[in-house]
């Protein structure tokens, strides 16, 4: 890195870190985000608060302890495979293991399909009730740990095709970096756009232009742009530590922890990805500010960019589909939607290695053309106060 670039980027992360804007919004924004997206996610589907058994559930039970009357239309005599593989072929819904070994153990290994996000799923709390009824009366230590419930049900997710399901596990690092991106975006990428035209408007892009170049300039400000967000990023990351080291006993922040999934391979592809995003987004922000005259004319364009970032938000449930629809298809790959729609189905799992590719390369090109186009630009009009448009979009 080049001496006048750093000099941009010590020059701007000082100027902005000292705004009192800056640590006024660091928190709050973050939390009405936060707040969206949990209540898109409730409303969604994900979480179910009551077991969902009816009269149309198919459920089967292996009893190698005989706790369970025999003739109940539910106990089976099947192996733990032979059970499993009945709920890979659908055959049944729920699936209940009850091994030789529960008085030790106190466990009952619980099977069923589960391609989707599921936090909770209390279906296989039924299993609890089903044998609290059919303690008999003389009670063994066995019978004692039926009656109370004083047992653990092992909740093995599924795919359709037999293997260990852990949707949320591996979906939690991908919206890590989805959340990062959109804080940055919507608390900096207004910032930058900001700072570039009040710097034609107070005539200092023209004393700057004198010292360091235009690809500097530009570059340097991004830069220091995310340097400003990790220190936004870790100013929520850290208190939310604090609290799950305090709390890691609590059943729910336990169970989340147990499920991470630490795919160093997710990792990079995830963080490539939200860099180039990055630049992508605040490149077209910073862009728009090459060609505005005054802040007033710029801040028109901040909401509309903003919404496009954010647009894939709103069809979460779409997103959150096995089979992606023409909507998912189109955001994935439309220049403003493209980082959040990649992000989302990533999290899901419902993009594939060739749809993961193709969006890489195109933001890749994209932010390219757009830092690259944002230069040129900044480097005309610096001090020209009219709004200059493209060529193709001018009249001829």
């Amino acid at each position: 890195m080049s001496n006048s670039l750093l000099k941009v980027v010590k020059f701007e992360f000082i100027r902005q870190i000292k705004k009192p804007s800056f640590w006024a919004t660091i928190i709050l924004i973050p939390l009405l985000v936060v707040g969206m997206m949990a209540i898109s996610f409730m409303t969604s589907g994900g979480v179910k608060a009551n077991p969902t058994l009816d009269e149309n559930t198919k459920v089967a039970i292996t009893d190698e302890v005989g706790i369970l009357p025999k003739e109940m239309p539910i106990v089976v005599d099947y192996t733990r495979e032979e059970g499993k593989n009945k709920v890979i072929d659908k055959e049944l819904d729920l699936y209940f293991y009850i091994p030789a070994d529960f008085k030790e153990s106190k466990k009952v290994d619980f099977y069923h399909i589960s391609e989707g996000l599921e936090i909770f799923n209390n279906d296989g709390q039924a299993i609890k009730g089903i044998l609290n009824q059919a303690v008999a009366s003389e009670f063994d230590v066995v019978d004692v740990l039926a009656l109370t419930g004083q047992f653990d049900v092992v909740d093995n997710k599924l795919t359709a095709t037999g293997e260990v399901s852990n949707a949320l596990g591996k979906a939690i690092i991908p919206f890590v970096f989805l959340v990062c991106f959109f804080f940055l975006i919507t608390l900096f990428g207004g910032r930058m756009l900001m700072t570039v035209v009040e710097e034609k408007e107070n005539r200092i892009s023209e004393m700057i232009l004198t010292t360091v170049s235009t690809k500097h300039l530009i570059v340097g400000k991004i830069i220091a742009m995310m340097l400003l967000g990790v220190i936004q990023i870790l100013t929520l990351i850290i208190p939310v530590i604090v609290a799950v080291i305090i709390y890691r006993d609590n059943e729910i922040v336990s169970g989340i922890l147990s499920t991470i999934e630490i795919d160093p391979v997710s990792i990079i592809i995830n963080l490539a990805l939200f860099i180039l995003s990055v630049f992508l987004s605040i490149g077209f922000l910073t862009y728009i500010g090459t060609i505005t005259p005054t802040a007033k004319d710029a801040s028109q364009f901040i909401g509309p960019v903003i919404i496009g970032v954010v647009f894939p938000l709103y069809f979460m449930q779409s997103f959150m589909a096995t089979d992606p629809n023409f909507l998912v298809y189109f955001l994935t790959y439309f220049p403003l939607s493209a980082p959040t729609a990649l992000m989302l189905r990533s999290a899901f799992g419902t993009l594939s290695s060739p749809e993961l590719i193709i969006g890489l390369v195109e933001i890749a090109i994209l932010s390219f053309i757009v830092i690259r186009a944002t230069v040129h630009s900044f480097q005309k009009n610096a001090i020209n106060f009219g709004i200059v448009l493209p060529k193709f979009l001018r009249r001829r």
